[in-house]
């Protein structure tokens, strides 16, 4: 049974690795978006670790230790904030972020972080995202008039010459706090340091281009989709071989 249970472990493992991939390459023309790569360690190491997380007492194992194989786990998926090239798209409302710092959008659940700077205009004249959601400045929600807008380097808006805001941007202090939330959203616990962005950061007329390459995912789903044939073959004559047993089994007299 042993081989059985390596084996489905096995799949159960590449089929998390065959959905991620599949992620990052369905948002390879997402504007800002980050790749995602699954964590795997040896089995022993995990439990390790888990233990650890205890105390080092190893009374007691709080929370999930992952989807475990004979040898390895799926201890957990982490973000790659590197970030993506630029590109010129010339429109006033693209905007794109050379360094670290995220664009904050208000929703209903509180407030996300965003690299993605594809911005548009509501009927009402607040500048919002992709999915309607306000792009905050330093005085709140940003409303302009129809004119295109100029924004420099360090995120001021200025329309008919007149200064109307500054958007903001956020740089945490440790960015694998944060967490996705769909939307191509970023999500981050309410005690997280943060600083407000001072520096020229800012790029207008451009995006930032989704940090997740073809080539690399293409080659990794390949990989992983292999050893998951692998396994399932495997499983496959487990299974054969434990139902012969069985047809024997009860042909015995």
């Amino acid at each position: 049974m042993r081989g059985l249970y390596n084996a489905a472990g096995s799949m159960l493992v590449n089929q998390v690795r065959l959905e991620n991939i599949g992620n990052n390459l369905s948002n390879l023309n997402t504007p800002g978006y980050k790749r995602s790569e699954v964590v795997l360690r040896t089995f022993p190491e995990v439990l390790l670790y888990r233990t650890e997380k205890t105390g080092g007492k190893g009374a007691a194992l709080y929370g999930p230790i992952g989807i475990a194989a004979e040898n390895i786990a799926v201890e957990e998926t982490v973000v790659i904030h590197l970030p993506g090239a630029l590109r010129l798209t010339g429109r006033p409302l693209d905007i794109a972020l050379q360094e670290r710092g995220f664009f904050v959008v208000d929703t209903p659940q509180g407030p996300a972080y965003t690299r993605d700077g594809h911005l548009q205009l509501s009927a009402d004249g607040t500048l919002v995202n992709a999915q309607g959601f306000p792009v905050l400045g330093e005085g709140g929600a940003i409303t302009l008039g129809m004119e295109d807008p100029q924004i420099d380097r360090s995120g001021n808006i200025y329309q008919d010459g007149q200064l109307v805001d500054r958007i903001l941007v956020v740089v945490f202090d440790n960015e694998e706090l944060l967490w996705k939330d769909g939307y191509n959203l970023f999500r981050a616990p309410e005690d997280a340091a943060y600083q407000v962005a001072d520096a020229g950061t800012i790029f207008q007329g451009a995006l930032e281009e989704s940090n997740a390459d073809l080539t690399r995912q293409m080659t990794d789903l390949v990989k992983v989709r292999r050893c998951y044939e692998a396994a399932q073959k495997i499983a496959q004559v487990y299974d054969r071989m434990l139902s012969r047993a069985a047809n024997d089994l009860g042909t015995l007299s």
